[in-house]
Parts: structure tokens; C-alpha cells; sequence
């Protein structure tokens, strides 16, 4: 099964609650998905402008 089945699968309604379930029985076994901070690049300034 791919990551991003599983994770939409276990992110619906009901896969949240069998989430709540497992974790309470085994902790951590589930992790909860942590966002990744992806750095911007801004545009130049003072370059080329339309």
C-alpha cells in the first residue's frame, strides 16, 4: 500500500477514530503526519520588471 493511501485512509472519519484506538493501546504506533517547512525563493529585486 503507498504512504499517501494510507495516510488519506487513516485521516478520514473513520480512520482517525481506529487511529485514537491503536495509539491508545500501543503509543505511537500511529505517528501523526508533522508539516515540513519548504523555504521560498523570493524574486529578485531591482531585475527585470513587466
Amino acid at each position: 500500500m503507498r504512504m499517501e493511501v494510507y495516510y488519506r485512509m487513516i485521516n478520514s472519519g473513520a480512520g482517525k477514530k481506529l487511529k485514537e484506538i491503536l495509539n491508545g493501546l500501543i503509543p505511537g504506533l500511529i505517528p501523526e503526519p508533522v508539516p515540513v517547512r519548504v523555504p521560498v525563493r523570493r524574486p529578485e529585486q531591482g531585475g527585470k520588471r513587466r
